[in-house]
């Protein structure tokens, strides 16, 4: 007998589809009926796993990239942001057609929508259907106290002023995103959607459940929604590899900057042989984040670096001691996984939160730019700094089991029940008056 139909919906970027793959094999493993929807781009990455896909604006796969993949970087640019949600607002009418017609017609039973996915959300609130959001940024969730995020990678808040600074920018997150609302009033009424619900929660968002793959362990001190579960990091790489990557012999430093943001990557190469001498002996890799060439072999070798077209993070960072990333949730939690400390040098978006997280919780440090001096004494001092604290979040990462959490949440709803309670320990709290 075939269990529960999940409709899985989510952009066809790769810190997006791949956790949601991860999650679908693993659902699929406990008997559910997994569909999947997505951008034509990644269709056929899907259909590789088994899973029947419907792919979103077949008609134009390149769409979703235009949006996402700047000429530069976006930040917290209001011009920049507005344009950005003015194009993803113009695709929701016709994604939304093409939901509705798939749910009429499939007959699910609930939806799992990653966060950047809200249409598909509200299509199933339309036919009375459970909705979940998955956030691989948890961060990015508003709340009522604590430190907010995409305002330049805040840490934590250590005394008054600090706090003042966090009130603030609450604040001024809030009535920017409001404000966008007004610039855009037609657009979201032809959309028909808006920024917050009557309750002042998120409208992007489940209102029953969303479930934060990520680790309350690294999370900055805060509140969250009634409707919030931390259920742990999903790191796996599901697209299937020819063979595994041939890697050179000896410990190595693995050096990404993620799969999109191509301006950020025009000097990788150059930068990346900056640090060849202060890897101290160890192989410096190069993973160029274009996953089209998943070949074995890397595509340029020079003493001490060897450069990949693309690398399976999961499989390389066991053999690394330090990794020099973007601040991107899916290498950044792979590198907790494995107990690697890291050189951060945000880019765009989230990186800079992540960023600061990682420095929080003791888990590496952060640079402004690659190719400097002071990127190469930060791989140099990651290198020789203690791994207590990376040993404990390792440790804490293994205890979450999201597939369980999932299925978890998923039987509550389709039961009627309340979700239930987060697995692993609760997400700390933000100081009263925070």
């Amino acid at each position: 007998m075939t269990g529960p139909r999940l409709l899985l919906a989510a952009p066809p970027f790769a810190g997006h589809l791949n956790p949601l793959l991860t999650l679908g094999r693993g659902l699929r493993a406990r008997g559910y009926d997994i569909r999947f929807a997505t951008g034509a781009a990644k269709a056929d990455a899907v259909r590789a796993h088994g899973f029947e896909v419907h792919p979103l604006l077949a008609d134009d796969p390149g769409v979703f990239d235009r949006i996402s993949d700047t000429p530069g970087p976006v930040r917290s640019n209001p011009l920049l942001l507005t344009r950005q949600l003015r194009a993803n607002l113009a695709l929701l009418p016709r994604a939304d057609a093409e939901l509705d017609a798939l749910v009429r017609r499939d007959g699910h039973d609930a939806v799992l929508a990653d966060f950047t996915a809200p249409v598909a959300g509200l299509v199933a609130e339309r036919h009375g259907l459970p909705w979940l959001t998955t956030m691989p940024t948890p961060l990015a969730l508003e709340t009522r106290s604590g430190t907010p995020s995409y305002l330049g990678g805040w840490g934590p808040a250590r005394h008054a002023g600090h706090r003042a600074r966090d009130a603030v920018g609450r604040t001024a997150t809030r009535a920017a995103k409001r404000g966008m609302q007004v610039a855009l009033a037609r657009q979201f009424r032809a959309a028909g959607v808006g920024v917050y619900r009557p309750d002042g929660s998120e409208a992007a968002y489940s209102p029953t459940a969303v479930l934060g793959l990520g680790m309350s362990e690294l999370e900055l001190p805060r509140d969250w929604p009634a409707a919030f579960r931390m259920i742990g990091p999903v790191t796996a790489t599901p697209e299937p590899w020819p063979q595994p990557p041939v890697l050179p012999d000896g410990r190595l430093v693995l050096v990404t900057l993620g799969t999109h943001l191509h301006w950020a990557k025009r000097d990788l190469v150059a930068q990346a042989r900056g640090l060849v001498a202060a890897a101290g002996g160890r192989t410096v890799v190069v993973s160029l984040g274009d996953a089209a060439r998943r070949q074995a072999r890397p595509v340029h070798v020079e003493p001490g670096l060897h450069v990949f077209g693309h690398l399976p993070y999961d499989a390389v960072l066991p053999r690394c001691d330090a990794v020099v990333h973007h601040g991107g949730a899916g290498i950044l939690y792979s590198a907790v996984r494995a107990g690697v400390p890291a050189v951060v040098c945000p880019q765009d978006y989230d990186q800079f939160d992540f960023a600061a997280r990682v420095v929080a919780a003791g888990a590496g440090v952060r640079v402004r730019r690659l190719g400097t001096r002071a990127a190469a004494d930060a791989l140099r001092s990651v290198l020789a700094a203690d791994r207590g604290s990376l040993v404990r979040l390792a440790a804490a990462a293994a205890a979450y089991d999201p597939v369980g959490a999932v299925d978890a949440a998923v039987s509550a709803l389709l039961a009627g029940r309340p979700l239930p309670p987060a697995p692993g320990r609760a997400a700390p709290d933000a100081p009263a008056g925070a």
